[in-house]
This record gives C-alpha cells, sequence and structure tokens, in this order.
C-alpha cells in the first residue's frame, strides 16, 4: 500500500489482533500466533486505530504504519469502518496459555497415556465458558482445548460457539479419528493439533492398528478445511527410525508447528515401560521439532512461568502431570487460582551454575529428580548440542 493510500484510508486494529498489556505491551495477532513487542506511544495510536480516523489523522510515521499493515495487525479501509479497541490487562505473572481439559472420555486407550485410568468426568459447558472468558479478561493468549478427546465432549460446538470472538487463539488438541465431512464445518478453531506418533508401526504401536490411517484422515480433512495444522509427537523404542518421513510428510502438510518431546514415566507409561529410550537415545530426535511451543520458561524461571491448566473437575493445576496439587477452583477465580502457583526461579536450580541454563531454562519439572534437580533429558540434549 503506497503512502497516500494508507494516509487517505480509515484505519482500524485487524480483528484478528488484540492490544495485551502483559509484563509489557504487546499486540497479538490471533490468526498468526505472533507476539509483538511495542511501547506504550505504539499502543495509544493503536487504541486509536478504530475505523473512524484517517491514517492522516493519527500519525506520520510511515514506516510503522506500512509494518503493521503488512504483517496484519491493521487494515486499512476506504470508508469509516467503526470498531472497538481496547487492552486486555494481563495478571503479573502474565498467564498467557491455558490447557483447558474439558473431559476425561477418550476413544482410544493409548499405552503412553500421562493421564492413566481415565474418569467419567465432564466440565460442563457453562464453566467451560466462564473459565475461557476469565482467561481472555485476564489478558490470555491462546487455549488448548484438550481432554481425553475433546471430540467426545457432547457440548462441543455449543462451547466454540460461545467463545467466539474472545481474544484469544484457540487450539484444539486431538487424535483426529473422529473428525468428520459433518463436524468439520463447524470446528471453528484457529488451529488443530493432532498426536501423531511416528509412521503407521510406530504410531499404531502407542494407538493401536487402524489408527494411523483414521488419523491421516483427520489431518487431510483439516487441511482441506484451511485450518491450520500442528503436530505433536512422542519419542519412543517403536519410531526412531520413522522421523525423516514423518518430517517429509509434516513439510508437505504445512503445519504450523511440530512438537517433539520425550515421555515423562506417568500414567499407563507406568505399566510399559519398555517403550522408553535412553535420555541420551532420544535427545537428537527432538532437533526434529520446530514452532513456537507454549510450556517453556521465562524471565529467569523455569518451565510454566506462563502456563496453567484446568482440569475436567475445574480444579487448577501447574500442569496435567500435577492433577494431585490442586491450585483452587478456576470456575470461581482463575486469577486466584493463578496466583497460587508457585514459580521456580532459575538461581535456585542445583544446575545454576550450567553455561547452557539460560537457554536450556532447566528444562521440564516434572521429569527432574525432584522439583530443583536437572532434566535429564535437557542435560542430554545439550550435551549433544555443544
Amino acid at each position: 500500500m503506497s503512502k497516500k493510500n494508507w494516509q487517505e484510508s480509515y484505519l482500524c486494529l485487524h480483528p484478528k489482533s488484540a492490544l495485551k498489556k502483559l509484563e509489557q505491551p504487546f499486540v497479538y495477532h490471533m490468526g498468526g500466533d505472533e507476539l509483538y513487542e511495542i511501547d506504550e506511544r505504539a499502543q495509544d495510536f493503536l487504541l486509536r486505530c478504530n475505523g473512524e480516523l484517517r491514517g492522516k489523522e493519527l500519525t506520520t510515521d510511515s514506516d510503522f504504519v506500512e509494518y503493521c499493515l503488512e504483517e496484519g495487525i491493521l487494515e486499512a479501509h476506504e470508508q469509516p469502518a467503526p470498531r472497538s479497541v481496547a487492552v486486555d490487562y494481563g495478571l503479573k505473572p502474565s498467564l498467557r496459555y491455558l490447557e483447558l481439559h474439558l473431559l476425561h472420555k477418550c476413544n482410544l486407550n493409548c499405552r503412553h497415556c500421562y493421564l492413566g485410568s481415565l474418569q467419567p468426568i465432564e466440565m460442563p459447558v457453562e464453566d467451560a465458558v466462564n473459565i475461557t472468558r476469565q482467561f481472555s479478561e485476564n489478558g490470555g493468549l491462546r487455549l488448548l482445548i484438550s481432554g481425553g478427546e475433546p471430540l467426545l465432549y457432547k457440548d462441543l460446538k455449543s462451547y466454540l460457539e460461545q467463545t467466539q470472538g474472545l481474544k484469544i487463539r484457540r487450539v484444539l488438541f486431538t487424535n483426529g479419528i473422529l473428525i468428520n465431512s459433518k463436524n468439520i464445518s463447524w470446528l471453528d478453531v484457529d488451529e488443530i493439533q493432532f498426536s501423531l506418533d511416528g509412521w503407521e508401526k510406530g504410531h499404531e504401536h502407542l494407538r493401536g492398528r487402524g489408527t494411523f490411517e483414521s488419523t491421516l484422515q483427520g489431518i487431510h480433512m483439516a487441511n482441506a478445511a484451511g485450518i491450520p495444522i500442528s503436530i505433536s509427537t512422542m519419542i519412543h523404542r517403536h519410531n526412531m527410525n520413522e522421523f525423516d518421513r514423518l518430517r517429509d510428510f509434516i513439510e508437505k502438510i504445512n503445519a504450523v508447528e511440530w512438537g517433539v518431546d520425550v515421555m515423562c514415566i506417568s500414567g499407563s507409561l507406568i505399566k510399559n515401560p519398555d517403550l522408553t529410550v535412553p535420555y541420551e537415545t532420544a535427545a537428537r530426535y527432538l532437533n526434529y521439532a520446530f514452532g513456537g511451543g507454549y510450556h517453556g520458561s521465562s524471565e529467569g524461571f523455569a518451565c510454566g512461568r506462563h502456563l496453567m491448566t484446568v482440569l475436567p473437575d475445574n480444579q487448577a493445576v501447574k500442569c496435567g502431570f500435577y492433577a494431585d496439587r490442586p491450585l483452587g477452583d478456576a470456575r470461581k477465580n482463575l486469577k486466584h487460582c493463578w496466583l497460587n502457583m508457585n514459580h521456580i526461579p532459575l538461581d535456585q536450580l542445583e544446575c545454576k551454575g550450567c553455561a547452557v541454563l539460560e537457554e536450556c531454562r532447566g528444562g521440564c519439572r516434572f521429569r527432574a529428580p525432584h522439583p530443583f534437580a536437572p532434566d535429564p533429558a535437557m542435560c542430554a540434549f545439550y550435551d549433544i548440542s555443544r
């Protein structure tokens, strides 16, 4: 767009962009899952981009406006296009990522599932909507809709309809088997993350015969519907020779992210220890991963600095591995639950003197032998990376 065009056009914040005041001001683009740090001056300018004023009435900063237009932060219209613009104020520290377990029920019985024996608990849809709204109102960014298998949630369509328009990116976690021509039309989410734990042999060793082709069908259906796709893969003894083929497939479908992780001994995996791989062997497969991820640490603290999970009984926990350590009832006050979280500073870890601590940030606290110990998987990864 030329300088003259934006100056004469009515500027408004893109409907997929939101102003978030977290530890500092940001613009979050929900469609692209991009977080842009800005200053107070830029925030004040973007607040005035409500579609009622021409660009020339708002600023003379051509570089910034053209950058915002290029990134999809702003839109330019020939006629007034009034739109309400506000700032969502976050908590301190900011709760950016919320994993919402709608139910424990699942259509599979995976040999490595960290949840173990699944319980017949399902979150009432009014509670799910309430918690989601609280998350959005407190500066949340990325909502991870999980389970169990969320496509078994009887009120999923209603839940998605009632949370449409909130200033968050909604990501559906699924095994993909239940996606079909009927529900794909109302799966109004910003991203679907599929569990794909190898090619046919490796995937079905964990998830059962016939699951691989069904998952691929779900992936192709989502792709055809134009829904961004991400993939999650666990490293195990029966998929290590399949990663190159997985990589080629993931590139072909233009996945936005590939999360690769090492198993934690929990749930069903306790009964299937033969699936695990020595950390020194598994470490090199972590290099296949790409994309942002969501559960990392930051600002001098270990993992989970910006993440919390809510279970189907409305209890908030650090993450799904900490189901036995509730932080409170999220339906009553999500903020209170978050402020009950214990965040571990990096300088309290046993490995605080490690040369790669700022990059590693201690790894997973659950996988570590105790809360202040090093994560052996990350130790192995950085050892082979140096």
